[in-house]
């Protein structure tokens, strides 16, 4: 009888497993905008590529109203690649809505780069796109009023914190040339970095990387990531991974 019960066990267990299998993950990354040094039509397929290496599913939206028209409670974690630099309407309320319900209900974020700079007033023409509650969402921001600024694309080391986190487990320092942002503003509350590089420019460590909620929803936001270069580092392609599944749990 016990051989038996365990036979049976183990053949749930696998059924739970081939499960798991056949229903990856899924995510959606947004963009189809962006300032005109951050080249998303290069970026994008690299996010993509990276996260399918995790065997996840990835949608890409090039129109940010999508927040509206998709059913976003399909996909696990959605990626930001995305800033209205040049789009002074900024986002229409019923993607805002959509957008924050989303959130607040337990989806999952990746904020890439300079995506924590959409919205903003700041913006040269900023028009009517400011959104404040995107400081929530995105609680470090590129303000250009403000003393947000970064060193000189470069190369420069990556140095993982000793923040236990399931994003950074078993990566280790690494190498990059990409833009070392410094000085994001932000209020609302952030996790401890889990990424943190010395900058050229301030002689400090400067946080990289982290993680809070909004809501229910888990957000990993990240500053790096200017060109395609720098996202195809493998660390950093890992890292989008292990966010990526942290934050669709």
């Amino acid at each position: 009888m016990r051989s038996l019960i365990t036979g049976i066990l183990f053949i749930f267990i696998a059924i739970i497993g081939f499960a798991q299998q056949d229903n990856p993950m899924n995510g959606l990354i947004l963009t189809g905008k962006h300032h005109p040094g951050h080249d998303w039509k290069k970026t994008t397929p690299v996010i993509r590529s990276a996260l399918e290496k995790g065997d996840m599913n990835v949608d890409v939206s090039k129109d940010i109203e999508d927040l509206a028209r998709l059913n976003l409670s399909r996909y696990d974690f959605l990626v930001l690649n995305y800033n209205n630099w040049d789009d002074p309407e900024g986002l229409s309320d019923a993607s805002k809505k959509d957008f924050t319900t989303y959130l607040k209900e337990g989806g999952g974020l990746l904020i890439i780069h300079f995506a924590n700079g959409a919205w903003h007033k700041s913006l040269p023409e900023a028009g009517e796109s400011d959104w404040p509650e995107f400081r929530k969402i995105c609680r470090r921001v590129w303000d250009h009023d403000g003393p947000s600024a970064h060193d000189a694309y470069g190369k420069f080391t990556v140095e993982v914190t000793d923040v236990e986190h399931e994003i950074t487990e078993g990566i280790s320092d690494f190498q990059t040339k990409d833009e070392l942002y410094y000085k994001q503003v932000g209020d609302e509350p952030v996790g401890e970095p889990l990424l943190v590089a010395k900058s050229a420019d301030t002689g400090k460590m400067e946080p990289q990387a982290w993680t809070y909620r909004y809501g229910t929803g888990k957000i990993f936001q990240i500053l790096l990531g200017h060109d395609a270069e720098s996202l195809s580092v493998p660390e950093v392609q890992q890292i989008l991974r292990n966010a990526a599944q942290w934050s669709g749990e």
